[in-house]
């Protein structure tokens, strides 16, 4: 995947994202609002009757909870934005390797040569490429020069390659799933700094 494809990728996320992620903590922080501010009320119905050493116990354990329990919410609200960006990501991409574009195109070229470049090698005789069913036909014909065996397997994948050599021993994970999973941690982070900059969690 090309810089200027991981670009594009980020940006996505981050557009695509930013559209659920005020919704999503809006709701989550309403509803830590109304555990804590219920929590509150019985406080003070409970001050009112003069509350003894054991209230007073289950005063801090009531706050404490609502606490945790807002808190939960809205990291589980911040997941949330961050999964759905992921899966709208994957979507865009799927699309994009459905199209055959010119740039996608490219890009399984430059997957294909990156990885015969890996796996092969003086004591590989054999490496079997896998790719989806509609992207086969193209890698076939690209593999015409391949200084190696090739042999050329259907998997479920949505675009790129993995490639292996026969004996196990090398492998270059070139799929659109192995690329984005890869990149996943670094954008996880990115983008949940993006959204939630100047967030605080009480």
């Amino acid at each position: 995947m090309s810089s200027d494809q991981i670009e594009a990728l980020k940006e996505e996320i981050w557009r695509r994202a930013r559209e659920r992620a005020d919704q999503i903590l809006r709701e989550a922080e309403a509803e830590a609002s109304r555990i804590i501010e219920e929590a509150r009320r019985r406080i003070e119905e409970m001050t009112r009757s003069r509350i003894e050493p054991e209230k007073l116990l289950l005063r801090r354990r009531i706050i404490g909870r609502a606490i945790s329990e807002g808190r939960r919410m809205i990291i589980m609200a911040k997941n949330e934005v961050v999964e759905r960006a992921f899966e709208k990501a994957i979507e865009k991409l799927r699309k994009e390797a459905e199209s055959k574009s010119e740039a996608y195109v490219n890009f399984l070229r430059r997957s294909l040569e990156r990885a015969l470049e890996y796996v092969s090698g003086p004591d590989i005789d054999e490496v079997v490429i896998y790719a989806n069913e509609s992207d086969l036909s193209i890698i076939a014909g690209m593999i015409k020069d391949a200084q190696v065996n090739v042999r050329l397997e259907k998997s479920p994948i949505i675009g790129g390659m993995n490639v292996l050599s026969v004996d196990g021993r090398k492998s270059y994970y070139g799929s659109i799933e192995s690329r984005l999973e890869a990149l996943k941690p670094i954008l996880r982070e990115r983008v949940a700094n993006l959204l939630f900059r100047g967030v605080e969690v009480a």
